[in-house]
């Protein structure tokens, strides 16, 4: 060990508290290996892309499930149990992510959205051997099943790509609108390639089908790529070992020396000397680590005795010089390290409480931004969407809603990853500005039999100014909060963010309840109270006699 090195302890947690500094900012030392062909940014697309294609290809299906089941909140009912199964999900793999890595995690979430997914495309769908009754409670057993698998690859992927750099993150944001893009295309394709509902839903379940077998294949080679690796080796390194910069003054020796049984931090302190500005340029001397050598001790005014006259081959320093002489440095430089071993006991379960505590604190208004984002559009899509006629499109309307949703959702996504630093308070601001798109969606569909907004323009207007704006403010804050933490805490930061989204999902679905009750009762068709027909003059029936029958003749006007 070098000889200026001396150990000592230090309760690191009381200096980062008087400092003001509850979580260590980690350097990131070394050049990263380079992402050739951009193969694991393309990868995380697909993988944003895959954990949410279930849940859009159920919602994509609408044509089918109110053809199925008439008369009926199908719509709202599987928003409200996949939000809600997914808020379950968050949750538990925030409890247990100290547990499982994130390969197993991602992994389990993928294997349960397939079975689930395989059993509806061919048990529910294709065979159709259950009752309504039955064929419905299985929807939505199935939607909560795949919610949990899902929104558990969600979490763990955010945690994942919060210690990568930032632009992984908004590649699996942009996935995640890819999604609903791919979905409504491939939706649209169907549905006017195969005449009958039941074959065309069916075809569009296999394909999700084929993309989530796809995505499984470049997740499990993904985790092998060298980038993946430096990032991950990296953080583990972190949690284990924090590296502190910290510059004391003498007189907080006594705090470096403080100690605690139990739970205990522990540090090096390193004694830098001052160089001395010299008469003739020479570099001075060093001595052996000592407090009690005059030069390194804490209390000296100047870093030389000035009761040694000096030697003929030493330079002269007169008593004001030394006494201006900055006084030696502390500092708490390097390995601190902490516990390894899993938490299993009561202490360690407090300690994440606090660790998760601490993190919402420094990201709060990222959180609150992405909870109002996704309070907004999950009061509208999918349930008030699926509700707005029209007598034009009939059937195809929704789809075309969710389509121009899903669509600019996309673009939205994309756009966030523009280089422009967004303000806590615009974000903050331009959460709150889109609730107002809840009463334009709303008139476009209240009340049923005459809605205040008519036409089939002002929907799709307020679809796409919906969709791009949960596009952008929905991925930069997403983006922006891993990046307000040290590198130990930034899946952390990923799992708050996701627990605040889905927050945002289960009050938004719930809303829509409030605003389908609104609309008023359900009448017939609306087109016809909306057009309804005009009347046609008729005349009285003629009637001839041929033999013995008589025949009924109409006049139509």
């Amino acid at each position: 060990m070098n000889e200026t090195l001396g150990r000592g302890y230090a309760r690191i947690e009381a200096i980062r508290a008087a400092r003001g500094e509850p979580l260590a900012m980690v350097p990131e030392p070394g050049a990263p290996p380079p992402d050739k062909y951009n193969s694991v940014y393309l990868t995380l697309f697909v993988a944003g892309a895959a954990f949410l294609l279930p849940f859009n290809s159920f919602i994509m299906a609408v044509d089918y499930f109110k053809d199925q089941y008439p008369d009926s909140t199908i719509m709202f009912d599987m928003s409200t149990v996949y939000i809600t199964s997914a808020c379950v999900a968050v949750v538990t793999n925030n409890l247990l992510l100290d547990l499982f890595t994130y390969n197993t995690r991602i992994t389990f979430g993928i294997l349960v959205s397939l079975a689930t997914m395989l059993f509806v495309a061919v048990c529910n769908i294709g065979w159709d051997g259950f009752s309504p009754h039955v064929s419905y409670t299985i929807n939505l057993v199935a939607i909560g099943v795949v919610a949990f698998g899902c929104t558990v690859q969600q979490a763990s992927y955010y945690g994942f790509t919060g210690c990568l750099p930032p632009r992984y993150t908004q590649a699996v944001m942009a996935g995640e609108s890819a999604a609903g893009f791919w979905v409504s295309l491939d939706r649209v394709v169907t549905k006017y390639g195969f005449h009958t509902p039941r074959r065309s839903t069916f075809m569009f379940f296999v394909f999700s089908i084929l993309i989530l077998l796809g995505h499984s294949m470049l997740h499990h080679v993904m985790m092998r790529h060298p980038l993946v690796q430096h990032y991950l080796r990296l953080t583990n390194e972190s949690r284990h070992r924090r590296r502190i910069q910290l510059h004391l003054n003498p007189n907080e020796d006594a705090t470096l020396m403080e100690s605690e049984a139990g739970d205990t931090s522990y540090g090096v302190l390193k004694l830098q000397s001052p160089a001395l500005s010299t008469a003739t340029g020479q570099e001075p001397e060093t001595s052996a680590f000592s407090f009690a050598n005059p030069v390194y001790s804490p209390t000296a005014t100047a870093p030389v005795s000035l009761a040694s006259p000096p030697s003929a081959t030493e330079p002269t320093i007169s008593p004001s010089a030394a006494l201006q002489t900055p006084r030696p440095s502390y500092k708490v430089e390097d390995v601190v390290f902490e516990s390894p071993e899993r938490p299993t006991s009561w202490r360690a379960f407090k300690r994440g409480v606090k660790a998760r505590w601490a993190v919402a604190r420094a990201i709060y208004p990222y959180m609150v931004s992405i909870g109002l984002v996704y309070f907004t559009t999950l009061s509208l899509y999918p349930g008030i969407a699926s509700e707005v006629p029209s007598c034009r499109l009939g059937t195809w309307m929704p789809i075309i809603l969710m389509s121009a949703f899903n669509f600019f959702d996309f673009i939205g996504k994309i756009a966030a990853a523009w280089p422009y630093e967004w303000s806590r308070s615009q974000l903050l601001m331009a959460s709150g500005v889109r609730l107002l798109l809840v009463p334009l969606m709303l008139l476009c569909a209240a009340p049923r039999h005459s809605p205040h907004i008519v036409g089939d323009v002002y929907p799709i207007m307020f679809s796409v100014v919906l969709g791009f704006s949960n596009g952008v403010f929905g991925s930069v804050p997403m983006i922006l909060a891993p990046s307000r933490v040290g590198r130990e805490h930034r899946e952390i930061a990923g799992n708050m963010m996701t627990l605040s989204y889905n927050g945002g999902l289960l009050s938004g679905s719930l809303v829509s309840y409030l605003l389908l009750s609104m609309l008023g009762p359900r009448a017939g068709d609306p087109c016809r109270l909306l057009y309804p027909t005009p009347h046609l003059p008729t005349v009285p029936p003629a009637t001839t006699t041929a033999g013995n029958v008589t025949y009924l003749t109409t006049a139509l006007h």
